[in-house]
């Protein structure tokens, strides 16, 4: 399992990466807000398709900026 972290705005992300299958990985991506709160919490598990010769750490941020935009307007 690969380790991940993003700091995105006042957001702070760790993403564990494993491969499922060839081609098709799943993140679990724990959010939590930058005063450290148990409110500003939250964790979310994706699984989504790799695409040959991208580069897992840059397809792997963009999918939590999408995800925290999409849930946290960031």
């Amino acid at each position: 399992m690969q380790t991940l972290n993003y700091t995105v705005g006042n957001w702070h992300a760790q993403a564990q990466l494993e491969e499922l299958e060839t081609g098709k990985l799943m993140a679990i991506i724990s959010v939590a807000d930058g005063s450290g709160s148990l409110a500003g919490r939250s964790q979310h598990t994706v699984v989504f398709d790799h695409e040959q010769g991208m580069d897992t750490r840059e397809e792997t941020e963009t999918l939590v900026r999408r995800l925290l935009h999409e849930r946290y307007g960031t």
